[in-house]
């Protein structure tokens, strides 16, 4: 395929819907703020409906990981089945715990077959090519998610880099924010800042139960910093994706490759209502 058709490609699945090629993947903590010695279990969205959609296959997931504040990795056992993943983690130790998920990836391919009927396929190009009268579009796509919770105190200094392929680096504590605050975001790629092109948005719990509906729409990325103005306490999801030709050249497998970076947070709000007494 010639560079001029591959660059087409790109620019056609850049500005087609994300939905139409894959779920997204956040991984969220029962709770943000524990106590040393609390056990609190984390979970994942997965789909297109916050705060919780689709579930999740246990070989959809590369690794599930805690990132405790000394540093040390606990790498979780996924159980294979259907579902939302919950397992519970221990928060044994003042500070900072990091809570990281990747994808393995996955494939999507639009082709006609060889009595010109339009199909398509959760497979590499490659598996279709001996039925296949064209490929029309194949893509690649891999995501990490992170979320953070705080031990009695954050770390300092604060987590906010671990070296993901594809991240989203918050300038500050998150742990730390209060509503009217504004969240500026950096995207890193293999280690280093990211200056390419990408598209972002963000919402928060409560704000539509419909699918893809986001309080802040898809924003272009072009380098700098993402701002997100945190109008309304709860819990935020922020999403980041890029699309770009394969490393090394054409692939036989695929034709662009997407990579989808998510952050959870959460902004505190104040109690309402008087604190019970008891249960």
């Amino acid at each position: 395929m010639s560079p001029k058709t591959l660059f087409a490609w790109l620019i056609l699945f850049v500005l087609l819907p994300v939905t139409t090629f894959a779920h997204s993947l956040f991984i969220q903590a029962g709770r943000y703020h524990v106590h040393e010695g609390k056990s609190s279990p984390l979970f994942f969205c997965y789909g297109h409906h916050i705060p919780v959609d689709d579930a999740v296959r246990g070989k959809k997931l590369r690794f599930i990981r805690v990132i405790r504040p000394d540093g040390s990795i606990q790498n979780l056992d996924i159980r294979d089945e259907k579902s939302l993943h919950s397992y519970v983690v221990n928060y044994d130790m003042p500070g900072t715990f990091t809570l990281v998920a990747e994808t393995n990836p996955g494939f999507f391919t639009t082709w006609t077959d060889k009595k010109h009927r339009k199909r398509h396929s959760i497979k590499p190009m490659s598996a279709i090519a001996d039925k296949a009268l064209s490929v029309e579009g194949s893509l690649r796509s891999s995501q990490w998610t992170k979320t953070y919770v705080t031990c009695e105190q954050p770390s300092t200094p604060f987590p906010a880099h671990i070296g993901l392929p594809l991240e989203l680096v918050p300038s500050r504590d998150v742990g730390s924010l209060h509503q009217g605050d504004t969240l500026r975001l950096q995207v890193y790629k293999n280690g280093s800042l990211y200056t390419g092109e990408g598209f972002w948005d963000a919402t928060y719990n409560g704000f539509s139960t419909q699918a893809e509906d986001m309080y802040i729409p898809r924003q272009t990325y072009k380098g700098g910093s993402i701002e997100i103005p945190l109008d309304v306490p709860g819990r935020w999801f922020v999403r980041f994706f890029a699309k770009t030709l394969p490393t090394g050249g054409t692939n036989k497998d695929y034709l662009l490759e997407k990579r989808t970076a998510t952050l959870v947070f959460e902004v505190p709000n104040a109690r309402k209502r008087p604190k019970s007494s008891g249960h």
